[in-house]
């Protein structure tokens, strides 16, 4: 197991129609709560895409929330989030 450092995290609550952001020097997310729906937008773009859990648009790849592990940090090159249900939080 890898101890990544977090310096600064941002936390995004899902708000009506969602809440969208981002987080400078972000490299990863995390998510917060059980009941999370929404997508991170990746930098670069995924070749290979395991049942559908990546997506691509305009040269950059998206992964959702809901198949992420609940407070497991998973490292990444983040550009947005959406958040649509429950939370999640941007780690830099």
């Amino acid at each position: 197991m890898t101890n990544y450092k977090i310096f600064n995290a941002k936390e995004f609550v899902a708000a009506g129609a969602g809440t969208s952001g981002s987080l400078d020097r972000a490299w990863g997310v995390m998510r917060a709560t059980a009941v999370c729906s929404g997508s991170v937008t990746l930098e670069g773009v995924v070749d290979n895409n395991v049942s559908g859990t990546f997506a691509q648009t305009n040269n950059h790849s998206t992964i959702k929330l809901e198949y992420l592990a609940v407070g497991e940090p998973i490292p990444c090159h983040v550009r947005s989030i959406t958040v649509t249900a429950g939370s999640a939080y941007l780690l830099a």
